[in-house]
């Protein structure tokens, strides 16, 4: 990811604004690097228990595909604990970026600390929608047209994507099926099964994107009013 723009970029910004902005940045950096360092090892540890056992199959002793199986097992288990902790900071730091954005570019006040703690949150489903739903000539209008046309083709797949998820939550497969007006008012890592794919799965990575984006354009925003 890139770096967390200073104190004096996001001028515009309180105290209390800008250090949840920060805190939220460093863990999703963090926990990012730990999301795709344990996806490697599970892709390369189900890589070798897949030669393991064509080579235990010509043997009456099969200890290695075994053991390597747990292997796996355990690798994938570590790299969704890392997704579960991850996805919380990812999406609050989206709604509270497009949150503060907005604000900043429509010459709003300061959120207030209590405010600004609670988007700090991991968001409900309906709350990451309707910060997802934000027009994006609203907030990027520093930028130019193609820039713009860029972001709105991203903004629609964010939206799709998000529409999606809908579907994943009623699927009969997971344990507590929610309907529509259920899944709006819930939070992913609240409904989410650790037995099938993850509800975030196809999120995490263009709201990891966003996220960072909202922030370099609060301090691109900024700039160009000096």
């Amino acid at each position: 990811m890139a770096r967390f723009p200073g104190r004096e970029e996001l001028g515009a910004l309180s105290d209390v604004e800008y250090e949840a902005l920060g805190s939220l940045h460093l863990a999703v950096n963090d926990l990012h690097h730990e999301w795709v360092a344990s996806g490697a090892v599970v892709e390369r540890m189900i890589a070798m228990t897949d030669h393991a056992e064509h080579a235990d199959g010509d043997s009456r002793f099969s200890h290695r595909s075994q053991a390597l199986s747990e292997v796996v097992r355990a690798a994938y288990r570590y790299n969704r604990a890392v997704e579960t902790a991850m996805w919380p900071c990812v999406s609050a730091y989206a709604v509270l970026g497009i949150t503060l954005l907005d604000r900043v570019v429509n010459g709003r006040g300061p959120l207030d600390h209590f405010t600004v703690r609670a988007l700090s949150a991991e968001p409900t489903l309906a709350a990451l929608q309707a910060a997802l739903s934000v027009p994006v000539a609203s907030l990027r209008r520093a930028r130019s047209g193609e820039f713009l046309a860029s972001g709105q083709q991203d903004q629609k797949g964010l939206i799709i994507t998000a529409e999606g998820v809908y579907i994943s939550l009623a699927d009969p497969a997971r344990g507590m099926p929610l309907d529509r007006v259920q899944g709006a008012a819930c939070r992913l890592t609240e409904a989410d099964d650790p037995g099938i794919d993850s509800l975030w799965d196809n999120l995490m990575e263009p709201v990891t994107a966003l996220a960072e984006q909202n922030t370099l354009e609060i301090s691109y925003y900024l700039a160009q009013q000096d």
